[in-house]
């Protein structure tokens, strides 16, 4: 006589064997195909801001930690720091921006206000640049990057102004499109080698930057299209691109919520993926050290810092972005890259909850193996797995809520 298993039992089964059908689709591998022959945006690095003035300055060993890219350090490799419309207090500015420069760090730098004299409001708080102070305000500018200079801390770039179009209670001054078109058609001649970088928008607007890159004297003093990602994700800029112009991320700040929670950890790694396939050169965070930050105020990497340092130590300056699958999977997101010597970085994010298969397909170039770091809730950037690579393949498990990063041997 045939035994009738009770309902219980047979739901139980049931689930039980669908669990296991769920497991082994998560478990197929998906190709991940690159192909190093078409290319994509140069890179510039990551980074953070240096708040100098703000809060105490970054000390040495923090320094290290940040822009190092040894064991238990992020590989930083840029810097933003501030221009103060008081000159006399620059020096405070100069040895940390020595420090990170010393270990090969770029440095860039934003004004939040001209000297109030300039302005039309007479106050570091709001009003706008008078017309008249256009080369007084750029022989401000110019100043501070010659101090720097030649303090053996030289910038790379120099922005007009932070957030032109936003009027806090603090340090700040409004343009529009007109105005810094208008300031880079007579003085932009001005900045030499020193690559100018605009508008800065809150929200990376184009409204903002479209008339400039339009304008035909302006838009050949603009050398960075730079924004802010505050209320909108990262997208494309053609328009910049089509006139040679590189887009920069120079400061986002997605939560105060202390850097270490790995649910709004994970989401910067999401954002910074978003910025490269934006075709971003740059991502700067806000301050580099603070409790939201990428290192925590007792010097320690945060969550945040680690995840960063999964593209900041291997993706070096100079590198280019190159074609690959950027969805192998739905939860599943990847950028590649590769240097003048044919050295290949993929990034692959994992943002579900099950364990994710990829095969690594080289459509061009070569490898003999990659070696894989592991960033997740567990586990800060440690070694993961060296994968062989065969016949121009090798597959790898990518596990759930973790950053990874496969680097070519």
């Amino acid at each position: 006589m045939k035994k009738t298993l009770p309902l219980h039992v047979i739901a139980g089964r049931v689930l039980a064997a669908m669990g296991l059908a769920l497991a082994a689709v998560a478990a197929v591998a998906q190709t991940v195909t690159i192909n190093p022959n078409t290319t994509y945006q140069t890179m510039r690095g990551f980074g953070g801001m240096n708040g100098a003035g703000w809060i105490a300055d970054l000390t040495s060993a923090q320094i290290d930690t940040a822009f190092g890219t040894g064991s238990g350090q992020m590989g930083l490799s840029i810097m933003r720091m501030r221009v103060d419309p008081d000159s006399a207090t620059w020096a405070t500015q100069l040895p940390s921006a020595q420090a990170a420069k010393a270990k090969g760090a770029t440095l860039f730098a934003t004004p939040w206000t001209p000297p109030a004299a300039m302005k039309t409001n007479n106050s570091r708080i709001g009003g706008s640049l008078l017309a008249s102070s256009y080369t007084a305000y750029a022989s401000h500018l110019l100043s501070f990057a010659s101090y720097m200079s030649s303090g053996n801390a030289g910038l790379y770039a120099i922005s007009i102004q932070n957030e032109p179009d936003w009027s806090p209670d603090y340090d700040s001054c409004t343009w529009t499109s007109a105005q810094f078109a208008s300031f880079l058609g007579s003085q932009g001649s001005r900045f030499g080698d020193l690559k100018v970088i605009a508008p800065e928008s809150l929200n990376f607007s184009k409204s903002l930057g479209d008339p400039i890159l339009n304008d035909a004297t302006a838009v050949q003093h603009l050398d960075i299209v730079g924004g802010h990602l505050y209320g909108v994700s990262p997208s494309d800029y053609p328009l910049a691109r089509s006139k040679g112009k590189e887009l920069w991320m120079t400061e986002h700040l997605t939560d105060t919520v202390d850097a270490n929670t790995w649910s709004s950890a994970l989401p910067v790694g999401l954002e910074i993926h978003n910025s490269m396939v934006s075709n971003y050169s740059a991502y700067v965070w806000w301050y580099i050290r603070r409790f939201y930050g990428l290192m925590t105020d007792d010097s320690a990497i945060s969550k945040r810092g680690y995840i960063m340092s999964q593209y900041a130590k291997y993706v070096r300056p100079g590198f280019v972005r190159i074609a690959a699958t950027e969805k192998p999977h739905s939860d599943v997101y990847v950028t590649a890259y590769k240097n003048a010597a044919g050295q290949l970085v993929v990034v692959a994010i994992n943002n579900g909850t099950s364990q994710r298969q990829i095969t690594l397909s080289l459509q061009a170039g070569s490898a003999a193996s990659f070696v894989k770091t592991r960033t997740s809730e567990t586990i800060s950037n440690q070694y993961a797995g060296t994968y062989t690579v065969t016949n121009g393949q090798t597959s790898a498990y990518i596990d759930p809520g973790s950053v990874n990063t496969f680097v070519s041997q």
